[in-house]
């Protein structure tokens, strides 16, 4: 892509609304950078305050299921649908003007990028007030976090990729190579940072801890926006990292060690932004120019439009980390019970547990699960005589929930 425009040229755009990072950057003739312009077009709604509702607890959600956040761009608000169901929520905030990236740790802390305050802001789970991040970016965009805390931030009128550390420590500049307005950001479990460079219409991946910088191998991508990035479970198979690509008004898929490139089935994307991916593999797209979040199933199936009341210009989605699920699942039945015991998951923040059995002889049967908060776990109204196997779930303090565990071996409750 040129540097010289902010918004593609091609006929076929004619009429779309502006993507926050059209709008965000235009070239000048005295700076050389791009500069804010179409987003100040639409009005800009006033910033939630102290009289939002207060982020509360979340019920027990289903295995692989978290709460789903979405910035919206032009009511300068965070909307949340928690994993359990129920209303969906506005995020108290002060003071957005255009939010846009978003990223939560495992305590369900929530950064976003307040692009056009030129701030990342921190809004505690547990309600206390809100907190600006100690650092100079200048129009911050994508967000990520890495397993010891340390924030990384698309600084993208400086072209440039900022690590905060965990610790308070003064903020470093990552080792990057020729990025032009950096916009989304990924990370892997083995310290890989992945940026769309917005600008330069590609994808490059930098180790975190030093390293040659690398091109992802893709194909025809004009204007990166989102990025997405799903591991294998047990490091199983290989990585896939998922790119917005906004110029192509489509979400593409690629292997992140490299491989053939393939197209997302989500119809009718217009400026696709951000993306998130939940504990499940269900893929989120802020879909930005329909107004609207998108829900592509990871077992195939029709996409859906997530029910958001109220958005406009949808920049960012965000869904928090899951926990790693529990391991060494036994059970010793009882009557009409089992006690089900587990090793607790090595993931922080884990707040609870749910084991739930599976009836084995009649699998039409209803079965049973039951809360708690360390090994053992009681299982109770089970069919007597019938087998059973259990597996156990985790869930966080951000209402994440992780996937299954591998199940116990069957047992058969007396009367």
């Amino acid at each position: 892509m040129s540097r010289s425009s902010a918004v593609p040229r091609s006929p076929r755009r004619r009429g779309r609304l502006p993507s926050p990072l059209r709008s965000l950057r235009c070239l000048t003739a005295v700076t050389a950078l791009l500069a804010l312009c179409c987003a100040w077009l639409v009005p800009a709604a006033a910033a939630a305050g102290p009289g939002a509702a207060p982020r509360t607890g979340h019920p027990a959600p289903r295995p692989g299921s978290a709460p789903l956040y979405v910035s919206d761009y032009t009511a300068n608000e965070i909307l949340e649908r928690p994993a359990g169901g129920g209303p969906q929520e506005t995020v108290p905030t002060t003071g957005l003007t255009r939010p846009t990236y978003m990223v939560l740790d495992a305590a369900g802390d929530l950064y976003i990028s307040d692009t056009v305050n030129s701030r990342v802001v921190k809004v505690p789970a547990d309600g206390g007030p809100q907190e600006t991040v100690t650092t100079d970016v200048l129009r911050p965009l994508g967000l990520a976090l890495d397993e010891a805390g340390n924030l990384y931030i698309a600084d993208s009128f400086n072209d440039r990729v900022v690590k905060v550390p965990a610790d308070g420590g003064p903020q470093v500049t990552v080792p990057t190579s020729g990025l032009l307005h950096p916009a989304g950001l990924a990370l892997d479990s083995d310290g890989h940072l992945y940026v769309a460079d917005f600008v330069n219409d590609r994808v490059v991946r930098v180790p975190v801890s030093g390293g040659p910088q690398t091109t992802v191998p893709t194909s025809g991508l004009s204007q990166p926006t989102g990025l997405a990035l799903r591991e294998p479970a047990g490091g199983r198979g290989d990585a896939r990292l998922y790119i917005a690509d906004s110029g192509n008004d489509r979400v593409v898929r690629v292997p992140a060690d490299g491989g053939p490139q393939t197209t997302v089935p989500a119809r009718g994307l217009k400026s696709p932004q951000g993306l998130a991916l939940d504990p499940a593999g269900n893929l989120y797209v802020a879909d930005f120019g329909n107004d609207r979040v998108v829900k592509v199933p990871a077992r195939g199936g029709p996409q859906r439009t997530v029910p958001f009341r109220g958005l406009t210009t949808p920049a960012a989605v965000a869904v928090p980390p899951a926990p790693a699920p529990p391991t060494g699942v036994k059970a010793a039945a009882g009557r009409g019970r089992a006690k089900v015991s587990f090793t607790p998951s090595t993931s922080d923040a884990v707040t609870g547990y749910t084991a739930a059995s599976r009836n084995v002889t009649h699998p039409g049967h209803r079965n049973s699960s039951a809360r708690g908060k360390s090994s053992p776990i009681t299982v109770k109204n089970l069919r007597a005589g019938d087998a059973y196997t259990f597996t156990v779930t985790a869930t966080n303090a951000a209402g994440a929930t992780s996937l299954r565990s591998d199940p116990s071996r069957p047992v058969r409750p007396t009367r």
